[in-house]
């Protein structure tokens, strides 16, 4: 519905929607897409972060995988900087802290391989402002 609708109804409607489904995390995701989609690129990261949040005061497990392919279905939409919110917001959840880097080079490489590559580039450069010293 949200994308039938003009741009400001569309934020009515994913706000009602956010209220009466908490728990759902593809609202966030549409939200993220609809700044997007408007130019409202400052917005996207503050989104995804906020409603990573709410979804974990909800009791909502987030998975790691199912938002990296929620992010891979947003590079395949058009909506890198979404697909790039995603990713930084979500790459670190559930990895212990010593095998962050391995992880994430596999993670990257298995993007590539699907075509994804923005999303792959994404998990590059949220690596590289962890790992800011490595060489490797």
């Amino acid at each position: 519905l949200a994308r039938l609708e003009t741009y400001d109804n569309a934020k009515k409607v994913l706000n009602r929607a956010r209220e009466r489904l908490p728990k759902e995390p593809a609202i966030w995701i549409t939200a993220a897409k609809l700044e997007e989609a408007n130019g409202n690129t400052s917005m996207i990261g503050k989104i995804i972060e906020r409603g990573i949040r709410a979804l974990q005061r909800e009791g909502v497990v987030i998975d790691r995988e199912a938002w990296m392919k929620e992010a891979e279905a947003a590079e395949r939409a058009g909506s890198v900087a979404t697909c790039q919110a995603i990713i930084h917001n979500t790459i670190g959840i559930g990895v212990e802290e010593e095998d962050r880097k391995r992880t994430w080079v596999a993670d990257a490489e298995e993007c590539k391989k699907r075509g994804s590559i923005e999303t792959a580039r994404a998990i590059y450069a949220h690596a590289l402002t962890v790992f800011l010293t490595k060489k490797s």
